[in-house]
């Protein structure tokens, strides 16, 4: 990881913003929303709180956008990132280090998330099991397209070649005892794999699968990529726009038709997963880029969500390593006899707190720390 003080110059907000977007609610007001309306205990607003939490299977939250997103921004970036480095007079060779050096730290992040790393056990260890690892698989099946395909139709074609081969695999490849086209928890292949190679070294825990699922986390992040390349074209913020926003409209339905042969389920990441959410990606990136490099909003809110979008990795690991939810409950728990159900939301307001002071003083500072 590196610090960088000049990384907001020659920076599009919107990427920034987007990102941070990502982050304002996964790292903590998603779960103060969430603790707030059961704090109601009202039936009516149930539904609100399953958007607000992923759905067991089969189906689709405002809540699991949230890591399709993460994986979508970290391609975003890579045209201007893998452009800025070619014009710096970077090989070909140098370029694959710096891809391989951000894997390998990104894989390795993953594992300390985890939080079994120390253990020095293999029967808590899991070889792959964490959004940074898929962002660094995706990651590198993208760059290894990007740096090895120049034209950019031939790299649009193998980033869907991803998808359909993705889908062909889960659709077509028996599984032992179940068959093929099985999408079930226990019946599909990307499970079966997971199990085959990884062992008791899987991750049994959440339900996700990670190996062959890696094939559809690189389409996400070449979706972010492709993305990206429309914001770098030298055409009109009205045409960008429109772009955007029919190939997000585009991909919403490509996703909504291909769910009818197989389902969008987002814990094996299937192919009409990676179509649906990439479609909700692109509407967000253009909503982003309206109100940002269009319309050049700098307000309070825009400038705190690019805050987070600036340090992203940053703050996802202080609140996923830190226990700030320990030091927040240990600041309020005298509160607890005030606020009755709504305690757990001054908690998560609290620890949400907490991590916007340090990244707010980061900002402030003008610390970056990227990989």
């Amino acid at each position: 990881m590196e610090k960088d003080k000049n990384i907001i110059q020659g920076r599009l907000a919107c990427i920034d913003v987007l990102r941070g977007f990502d982050m304002f609610f996964l790292v903590g007001a998603g779960d103060v929303l969430l603790r707030l309306i059961r704090g109601f205990e009202s039936e009516s607003l149930v539904p609100l709180a399953r958007q607000l939490d992923h759905v067991k299977w089969e189906g689709f939250t405002a809540w699991d956008i949230i890591m399709p997103l993460f994986l979508f921004t970290s391609g975003l970036s890579m045209p201007f990132s893998f452009g800025k480095l070619i014009n710096s007079g970077y090989s070909k060779a140098q370029i694959y280090a710096k891809v391989l050096k951000r894997f390998c730290i990104l894989f390795f992040l993953g594992w300390i998330v985890q939080g079994r790393l120390l253990d020095l056990n293999l029967e808590t260890f899991e070889i792959y099991s964490n959004t940074l690892q898929s962002i660094a698989c995706g990651y590198l099946i993208t760059a290894l397209i990007v740096l090895n395909i120049k034209k950019v139709s031939a790299q649009l074609a193998a980033g869907i070649s991803l998808v359909v081969v993705y889908w062909a695999l889960l659709a077509f490849v028996p599984v032992p005892g179940f068959g093929r086209g099985v999408i079930t928890l226990d019946g599909n292949l990307a499970m079966y794999i997971d199990r085959a190679v990884f062992g008791s070294l899987m991750n049994a825990r959440t339900q996700y699968t990670w190996l062959l699922t890696s094939i559809s986390f690189g389409a996400t992040v070449f979706s972010g990529y492709y993305a990206g390349l429309m914001l770098k074209e030298k055409i009109s913020e009205n045409q960008k726009l429109m772009r955007l926003s029919l190939v997000g409209v585009g991909l919403i339905v490509a996703g909504l038709l291909l769910g009818l042969h197989q389902p969008i389920v987002k814990k094996i990441w299937t192919s009409a997963m990676v179509l649906y959410s990439s479609g909700i990606c692109y509407l967000l990136l253009a909503f982003s880029f309206l109100l940002t490099d269009k319309m050049k909003i700098d307000s309070w809110w825009t400038r705190g969500l690019r805050m987070f979008g600036l340090n992203a990795i940053t703050a996802y690991l202080l609140q996923q390593c830190f226990r700030l939810g320990e030091i927040a409950k240990y600041w309020t728990h005298g509160l607890e006899q005030y606020t009755g159900t709504f305690y757990p939301m001054v908690v998560a307001l609290c620890q949400f707190g907490i991590l916007y002071f340090i990244i707010r003083h980061m900002y402030k500072y003008k610390i970056f720390l990227k990989v």
